[in-house]
């Protein structure tokens, strides 16, 4: 087989157009040619569409290949950060997107995925400008005001925290997901009553997580309402778990309502 240098194919490619007169190229350089066009070429839009539709793996296999062609492809880039972060790698997602936003820096989504990795990477501090600046492009974007609130739970900022929590409630409201999230920022205030409310919303929702429910068996066992605790936690749990867990939280009280006391050891 005759090797032809890949410059060469520009330079054949311009002489067949404007001359008409080179020699044309063996069936194995064109062969070669549509290989390598193919390897570098971005899949087509109805390939990009329709691979949601596959496993997760699939997926991030997928737009791991089209990153890599063009890691200047804003829409392979977002959507590699966002199914790596699914696979539990909020580390790499947060480095592909925010390498993306130096190229797109006023991108929602881009911002969003970075924000919400940080996060998850329990980097709370560094989320919160990437969040800030994602609500001001997106406001009605509530998972950004969502991921905020837990930024600033992280960074404890409890007050600044709730602000966020309820911006994402008035725009989705009765989200579990942010219903527990409140429970929990007033739980690790202090104020139990206000923590079991928002569970209890929170709980009653048709798609409310196990945590919330967890959740809320916490922090009526830290009001010294063990058997209630136990009744919520027997929902998810097998009893022998429950019990144990009711337990931990019992010998952490000496008395209901020592949360303060807790707080502060």
């Amino acid at each position: 087989m005759r090797i032809v240098p890949l410059f060469q194919y520009a330079m054949l490619g311009a002489g067949l157009i404007l001359g008409g007169c080179a020699t044309a190229p063996t069936q194995e350089e064109d062969a070669l040619t549509a290989s390598l066009v193919r390897d570098i070429a971005p899949q087509t839009k109805e390939a990009r569409e329709t691979i949601g539709r596959q496993d997760v793996l699939t997926q991030a296999a997928f737009w791991a290949k089209e990153y890599d062609k063009n890691p200047a492809d804003r829409d392979a880039a977002l959507a590699l950060a966002r199914i790596v972060r699914t696979l539990g790698n909020p580390e790499r997602a947060a480095e592909v997107a925010s390498l993306a936003l130096t190229l797109y820096p006023k991108d929602a989504d881009l911002l969003l995925v970075t924000g919400q990795a940080l996060v998850e990477n329990a980097n709370g501090g560094s989320a919160i400008g990437f969040l800030q600046s994602a609500i001001a492009l997106s406001p009605a974007n509530w998972r950004a005001s969502l991921a905020l609130g837990v930024a600033f739970d992280q960074v404890g900022k409890p007050i600044q925290a709730r602000a966020a929590f309820n911006r994402a409630l008035a725009l989705q409201p009765n989200n579990p997901g942010i219903l527990s999230n409140l429970g929990l920022n007033y739980a690790a205030d202090g104020d139990l009553a206000m923590a079991e409310r928002y569970l209890r919303q929170a709980v009653t929702q048709p798609d409310a997580p196990i945590q919330a429910r967890q959740n809320l068996a916490l922090v009526l066992a830290l009001q010294g309402r063990f058997d209630d605790a136990k009744a919520v936690a027997l929902e998810d749990l097998p009893a022998e778990q429950a019990s144990k867990n009711i337990e931990i939280v019992r010998a952490m009280i000496v008395r209901p309502r020592r949360w303060e006391m807790l707080r502060d050891e």
